[in-house]
């Protein structure tokens, strides 16, 4: 009690003035909803005759082979959820279960559960990861590519008994709305896969029912997302991802008015933030190269949705991704190594690629060479991987082997100074065997007040030799299992800097959160 204690108090003390108003007011409406006087209470009937596009490609081109083999280890219930692998997490699963701990969460009103408590839930990541329904987008995946229903049916089940197990608010599968916002996406991709309104999913009785269930859930999600976003000190990458969800969802299934409203506001909003939170030179105010990657993805899939669906979004936006690409391309070395500076939890948004040598931060490269016709981006990826050739089709094999084979002279990195985020990039012979690279880091500890997911590594230096890590950043190692470690990581003993008197350089108020704050400049 007096650690929770301390950990409000830290919290009420990172917050302004207009932020404890707004929390005042959003404990009020979770109350009302809770007691049923607020919320959802009916789900009207959808429209289904305002159509959509998919916005991935219908040709990817790709062997079956491996998505079959992944898909039907699935099939038998087995999954990798993050260090579990080969989990034996069920053909119906407990979707309400934490894998790790085996702890059982109850059906509690969403909002008021306390998802943080390690003694009742465990770490919660374990039980949201399966809950994203990437799992289900490979088994999709296999059913796209060789058209067996018994992929068909087993997406079914699962769903059916998502539905049975997940009622709207109830349990911990409805207490963050960035979590809804991925599965709602995933749940996007799996409608395009298993194909749209015309899936033989639905031409059965059951079928039928199973649609109406979807969609009543998909519904449900929404009007989750656009009432409870990240707001104040916590709108950082959870912000984008509940807009880039919720303006996804609104796209592909626009079958209700008030959708249209929602997606209005949510792809206004999505661009302001995206804006706001990336700085001009290309650097995620989190300071965090992990949710670069993170947020970049939620970005891309929301622009490729608008864009297949005449919602297009302007060149401001898509100029920062390309931004934000940059600098992912410069911060990599000649080996392909990307340093870990700040936090990461290793979640993806979605799962396309099932390459054994898949890197995210390579898959990204390759999709802004072939968005963005750039030679240097595709240089950097060294191939064009399977998630590029899902979202961008077969035109993007094409367009990545003409830059590969261009007679066009590229300087990498693209860039090497990055004065908004603090990072500067210092060596000689980039991109030959002998390379020298060393990044400094005279940037800000995080965003926003909270500075969630910023670590104490001001002037910390990085270097990589000849394509070998030689001072590296750690990392994350834990968020919520062993707090110790947590502060340690993130702390400045943990970074190659300067430390004084046994001190970290900023004062950390709990496991997301800074009181105080070092100050760097170049």
């Amino acid at each position: 009690m007096k650690a929770k204690l301390y950990w409000y108090w830290n919290r009420f003390r990172c917050m302004s003035v207009p932020e404890i108003g707004f929390r005042v007011y959003k404990n009020i409406q979770i109350g009302l909803e809770k007691s049923s006087v607020l919320g959802l209470k009916v789900v009207p009937e959808p429209d289904a005759s305002n159509v959509s596009h998919n916005y991935l490609c219908s040709r990817p081109g790709n062997e079956p082979g491996h998505y079959i083999h992944f898909a039907n280890l699935i099939l038998q219930g087995r999954l990798d959820i993050a260090t579990l692998h080969d989990a034996q997490y069920g053909v119906i699963p407990e979707w309400n279960r934490n894998p790790l701990s085996g702890y059982e969460v109850p059906l509690d009103f969403g909002k008021t559960l306390d998802y943080r408590d390690t003694k009742k839930i465990g770490d919660i990541k374990y039980l949201w990861l399966p809950n994203r329904h990437l799992h289900l987008v490979t088994v999709a995946q296999a059913y796209f590519l060789t058209k067996d229903v018994c992929y068909l049916e087993f997406i079914a089940k699962q769903l059916d008994s998502w539905f049975d197990q997940c009622p709207h608010a109830k349990g911990p599968n409805w207490t963050s709305s960035l979590e809804l916002s991925i599965r709602v996406i995933n749940w996007s991709v799996i409608w395009f896969l298993i194909g749209g309104e015309e899936s033989k999913l639905f031409e059965t009785p059951y079928g039928e029912q199973l649609r109406s269930r979807w969609l009543e859930s998909i519904y449900s999600h929404c009007h989750f997302i656009s009432g409870h976003y990240s707001r104040h000190s916590s709108a950082n990458n959870h912000l984008l991802g509940e807009l880039a969800g919720l303006f996804i969802a609104t796209v592909v299934w626009p079958y209700w008015p008030e959708f249209t409203s929602w997606r209005l506001n949510a792809q206004k909003e999505l661009i302001e933030q995206t804006l706001m939170q990336n700085g001009k030179d290309g650097v995620n105010r989190e300071q965090t190269v992990f949710y670069q990657h993170f947020v970049l993805d939620f970005l891309i899939l929301a622009g490729l949705a608008g864009r297949a669906n005449g919602c297009e979004f302007p060149a401001e936006y898509w100029g920062r991704i390309e931004s934000m690409l940059e600098f992912l391309a410069s911060l990599m070395d000649v080996g392909g190594h990307m340093p870990m500076i700040g936090d990461a939890d290793d979640g993806l948004v979605t799962r396309l690629s099932l390459e054994p040598d898949f890197c995210v931060y390579r898959s990204l490269l390759a999709t802004g060479a072939v968005l963005y016709n750039r030679k240097d981006l595709a240089t950097k990826a060294g191939h064009l991987d399977e998630k590029t050739r899902w979202l961008l089709g077969e035109s993007a094999e094409k367009i990545y082997d003409k830059l590969i084979l261009s007679k066009l002279e590229v300087m990498l990195p693209v860039r090497r100074s990055f004065p908004d985020g603090g990072y500067y990039i210092l060596g000689a012979d980039f991109e030959k065997e002998n390379e020298v690279r060393m990044i400094v880091d005279a940037g800000p500890l995080g965003y926003p007040s909270i500075a969630a997911h910023g670590h104490a590594d001001a002037l910390s230096v990085l270097l990589s030799i000849a394509g070998r890590e030689i001072l590296i950043d750690p990392g994350t190692y834990s968020y919520q299992s062993d707090e110790d470690w947590r502060q340690y990581f993130r702390g400045t003993s943990a970074h190659n800097t300067a430390r004084i008197d046994g001190l970290d350089q900023s004062v950390m108020g709990g496991k997301f959160m800074w009181l105080t704050r070092a100050n760097s400049i170049c």
